[in-house]
């Protein structure tokens, strides 16, 4: 490498030739980039999703869901299955192991197990299941709502209409629709001409599914051509089925649909009905392609609303809502002035401390880096989003050091009188060492965190390749680019002392001098203060494993009492929307948006089920910029005021979050097959519900419609001629209906439906007094052939490992009791139980936010451990010696310290984000620790040799001013990001907050307690040489003596 800095300096027109391609290259492809919110990542979940219409819980789990996850329990990489069994839908999640070796025969497997359980699944399932990975890049990046009091047909021909033209916008890849009902042909068919007839329902049923068949008949071949035959049965109109023949007895003498049913063409039940602005909604999500990022496709999708609402129907507004580019554009707007303003401060502190030639040239490998930096990771097919943006803002301050210590070093050989180039190559080859291994520890600190694995180190990845990037690039431009800068300016780059720092560089050596004739006392003192500022920190600091992000949405779940229909779900959520918008400014309001018949919160896709009773309200918020109420005042509002609201049952309002999902504080699974689980469940909801510190608990158990079961008299079942499956499909279609056939058009899919006449459906004597003609054509009643016991049902039944499961959760006030002490009182209680002896099949497994805590913190530490180790071999290799290494380490605790001290004063919650920024902050500390120790040893005259106190307050004061200098243009540049000045970003916040605040107070470590112990560090060695050496005298004179 020595030999590349003499060819660049002895060719400057390449070097500016390749900085001014850079700069085009930037100005040309910046634009280009792909933005995101989030980095592409895997969440490490699957969603299986398997629907039949018309099936309770009980029936989907017994005949989806059982066998399903009986394939997937013998996957290999699968660590937990859940599921959820509801009305006319299975849910499965696997979570998987996001470590196992190979990801893609891990879903294979998967899709493999599936497969296998399809063969053992109902014959009448309208889909196969639905495989689904959860991803960051699975997430909508924008929604279309299609408004407008017209008819539901008009509304959803417009729908059709834009989501055909969506295929063509570039970026998208597809849309999701809801409140978007399935078209359907009701047959409703009437019981007293069915009698009459001796027709039964599954004659019924055959003839329309042998009538509607498009089906080849293979090929007929002739003299100079081969033609296809066809066979064309299926029906061309949906109402062609009333002309379907039921029953032949002679020519001219058929029995045809319509003679028993009267044939409509409508739409089926409402599964989510959606409202926009308290007007029912078409809702288009729209999704990315994988290739494709969040700013171009979703300002290519607003371009192509603003072209459509001009082809509109009068009455439809397409609106967009919920675009999650602005939140890409809000994180953008805010990093990038912060980061204009942090470097605005950078340069002027250069300014004010170096000549201004010197100053303009280091300020110049800024947009230098930076610029190569973006492009590197677009060429390696990252996009640029939160995490490596804010990883390029903390090393903005870390850029400069370099190129400081390298531009003093070159002025440094001028003034002894080299020529330009001369002392450009011998400048920067003398501190090339230290500098190399300055940005190699820092790097150090941060690649453990490609090796954390997990969810969250999946999530965090994007951070330390940007590091290694950014630094490497830094070097690079250090190195080679700015000392052939230097090599040709011509006259000499003078030295700009400043008269600020040259006097409190005075001040220092004296104040080192005094605490270096004291040092083991000044180092104790360092320890006392250390342990009160930890005892501060941990009376002060809560730990919240991921903080509370300002997102301007705030989602509201919903649950009316159970059996509620959805027109009273309907009424609640619109008394609810007129209340929300009193008690919101509306300067501050965008949207309220609600959909009926679920209440899922989750960013990556989970689901809680389905219920008519259940409901969920989005409230959009302006820009937090752009109002006058914070996300979390706005909450409390909310969460007050709405429960006043009856018949509401249990209303939940947070904001919407888009980290990876995190239990709740309390979590406890009650697993067990019988019904031992719900007193036990209960019995801890009674405990919790009196505990101080919880503020809100509740349990998974759902109670949904009654259950009649049917006890089947066999023997008299099969005298009668009828068959299990033949009264099921009774009794379906006397309660709610069932789907027959289907119909394929150019537009969309539209089912056939088998039903009673609304005035009978689902009423309770319908099914007492519900007659089945059998293939004699006999009319048999039901109530002669079963026996009807009626109990209470559940409307969502869960899984855990396979089993039945009941989970109790509860959010909690910390101010109150720490999370660690609440879960050990939960655990004090559970344990105080008898369970296991008066239900030894139950199992109770508490897990939640405490348990994910733990597995974070432990691959932090386990990051922890690997960067000191890896900080410390380096250093070894650099000093060629044990205790200065270990000198160096010994500093960075102390300057966690400053860590500690801003967030307990500042009322800072410690987490995950924050435990990043610290883990970076070791490398960062080092830097100084290290320039500072690599001068001290150059002050010795050999390596036998020690320092006196002069000498190495001397030798630190030399250091003063660039350690002042770099600490300086680091903090500068995190300190606009870390409050804010330009906007504020509360997911990243901690993390930049961490390292301002440990690098500001890593520089009173480094500048007093190092030489401290350096001298401490000398006094031992100068002991054991000294007793070494008296050793040596001692054998000297007995060898004389002898």
């Amino acid at each position: 490498m020595k030999s590349l800095l003499p060819f660049f300096i002895a060719r400057p027109k390449i070097v500016n030739l390749l900085v001014g391609c850079v700069f085009l290259a930037g100005f040309l492809l910046l634009d280009g980039l792909r933005y995101e919110y989030n980095p592409r990542v895997d969440m490490g979940t699957v969603n299986i999703t398997t629907t039949r219409l018309g099936s309770g819980p009980e029936e989907i789990e017994r005949s989806i869901t059982m066998p399903i996850e009986e394939e997937l329990l013998k996957v290999e990489g699968i660590e937990k299955i859940f599921s959820s069994s509801m009305d006319g839908m299975s849910v499965i999640t696997a979570r998987l192991d996001i470590n196992y070796h190979d990801k893609t025969l891990l879903l294979s497997d998967i899709q493999k197990a599936v497969d296998r359980a399809y063969t053992r699944l109902p014959q009448d399932l309208l889909d196969k299941p639905l495989i689904e990975e959860q991803s960051t890049q699975k997430t909508p990046v924008i929604e279309i709502h299609l408004v407008g009091n017209v008819s539901e047909e008009i509304l959803r021909a417009s729908a059709r209409k834009v989501a055909e033209g969506l295929r063509e916008v570039e970026g998208v890849s597809g849309e999701h629709r809801i409140g978007y009902r399935r078209s359907e042909v009701k047959v409703f068919l009437s019981p007293e001409k069915l009698t009459q007839l001796g027709i039964s329902i599954d004659e019924v049923r055959k003839a329309i599914v042998s009538r509607n068949v498009r089906d080849s008949g293979g090929s007929l071949s002739s003299f100079n051509a081969e033609k296809k035959v066809i066979s064309v049965g299926q029906f061309q109109q949906p109402k062609d089925i009333e002309s379907v023949i039921i029953r032949a007895y002679e020519p001219g003498n058929v029995v045809r649909v319509s003679d028993v049913a009267s044939v409509i063409s409508g739409y089926g039940d409402w599964e989510v009905e959606s409202r926009t602005d308290g007007r029912r909604s078409i809702i288009l999500q729209v999704h990315k392609k994988p290739t494709s990022d969040e700013l171009h496709t979703a300002s290519n999708v607003r371009n192509y609303i603003e072209r459509m609402r001009a082809q509109m129907p009068a009455g439809i507004e397409l609106i967009d809502v919920n675009d999650i580019s602005r939140l890409t554009i809000q994180m953008l707007d805010v990093l990038v002035s912060n980061a204009a303003l942090g470097l605005a401060l950078v340069l002027v502190i250069l300014y004010v401390t170096l000549s201004p030639r010197l100053a303009f040239w280091v300020a110049m490998g800024l947009p230098f880096s930076i610029i190569l930096t973006f492009l590197t990771i677009d060429a390696l097919g990252i996009s640029v989003n939160a995490i490596n943006l804010v990883a390029i803002i903390l090393m903005l301050g870390i850029l400069v050091d370099d190129a400081v210590v390298v531009g003093e070093s070159v002025q440094y050989q001028r003034e002894l009188g080299l020529s330009g180039p001369e002392a450009a190559i011998k400048g920067t080859q003398s501190v090339a060492k230290p500098v190399m291994f300055a940005v190699l520890t820092t790097i150090l600190a941060f690649v453990p965190m490609l090796a954390m694995g997990g969810r969250d180190g999946a999530f965090m990845k994007d951070f330390p390749i940007a590091v290694l990037i950014v630094l490497t690039v830094s070097l690079f431009e250090s190195q080679y680019i700015l000392p052939t800068h230097l090599a040709h300016k011509s006259g000499s780059i003078e030295q700009k002392q400043s008269r600020f720092l040259s006097r409190w560089s005075s001040i220092y050596e004296k104040v080192i001098s005094t605490l270096i004739r004291h040092s083991r006392k000044s180092t104790l003192a360092f320890i006392v203060v250390f342990i009160g500022v930890m005892a501060f920190g941990a009376s002060t600091i809560n730990f919240q494993l991921y903080p509370a992000v300002d997102i301007d949405n705030v989602n509201v779940k919903i649950e009316l009492p159970a059996g509620s229909r959805m027109t009273d779900t309907r009424e609640v959520v619109s008394a609810l929307e007129t209340r929300a918008r009193e008690l919101i400014p509306a300067s501050d309001l965008l949207n309220i948006t609600s959909q009926i018949g679920h209440h899922d919160t989750d960013f990556y896709g989970a689901t809680e089920g389905r219920s008519e009773s259940w409901a969920l309200m989005i409230v959009q918020l302006k820009p937090l910029s752009q109002r006058t109420v914070k996300t979390h005042e706005m909450v409390e509002l909310l969460r007050t005021e709405l429960k006043k609201v009856s018949p509401v049952t249990h209303l939940v309002v947070e904001p919407q979050t888009d980290i990876p999902v995190t239990d709740k504080p309390i979590q406890v699974e009650f697993i067990s097959s019988e019904e031992s689980r719900f007193p036990a469940a209960q019995k801890l909801l009674d405990y919790l519900e009196q505990h101080p510190a919880v503020t809100e608990s509740w349990s998974s158990f759902k109670p949904g419609r009654d259950v009649v079961d049917l006890t089947f008299n066999y023997e008299l079942l099969a005298s009668r001629g009828l068959t299990v499956r033949e009264i099921t499909d009774a009794v379906r279609v006397a309660m709610d209906g069932l789907i027959v056939d289907e119909l394929q058009t150019l537009d969309e899919r539209i089912y056939y439906r088998l039903q009673y006449p609304p005035s009978r459906e689902s009423q309770l004597s319908t099914l007492e007094n519900l007659s089945i003609i059998n293939h004699r054509g006999e009319q048999i009643f039901l109530n002669s052939l079963v026996e009807f016991n009626w109990r209470s049902g559940e409307a969502d039944i869960k899984h855990y490992q396979g089993r039945r499961t009941t989970t109790v959760y509860a959010e909690m006030d910390t101010a109150v009791m720490s999370l660690e002490q609440l879960n050990q009182d939960v655990s004090d209680f559970i344990a105080t139980q008898s369970w296991p002896q008066t239900h030894p099949d139950l199992r109770v497994y508490q897990g939640g936010a405490l348990v994910q805590q733990a597995d974070s913190l432990g691959r932090m530490g386990d990051a922890f451990l690997i960067c000191l180790l890896a900080i410390f071999i380096a250093l070894v290799l650099l000093f060629n010696s044990y205790s200065q290494p270990a000198l160096v380490l010994l500093c960075l605790p102390f300057g966690v310290m400053g860590v500690v001290l801003g967030f307990g004063l500042q009322g800072i919650d410690m987490g995950y984000v924050a435990l990043t920024g610290v883990l970076g902050l070791m490398g960062v500390l080092v830097n100084d620790s290290l320039v500072l120790l690599h001068t001290l040893n150059n002050q010795k005259t050999d390596r036998a040799s020690l320092l006196s106190n002069s000498e190495i307050a001397a030798g630190a004061a030399m250091r003063f001013r660039p350690i002042v200098i770099t600490s300086l243009t680091t903090v500068a540049g995190l300190i606009p990001t870390a409050y804010g000045i330009a906007g504020t970003n509360s997911y990243i916040t901690p993390m930049v907050m961490a390292m301002a605040w440990g690098v500001g107070f890593g520089m009173f470590v480094t500048l007093l307690l190092l030489p401290c112990l350096y001298t401490i560090d000398r006094d031992i060695k100068a002991y054991f040489h000294r007793r070494s050496e008296a050793k040596k005298d001692l054998s000297w004179q007995n060898s004389e003596q002898v």
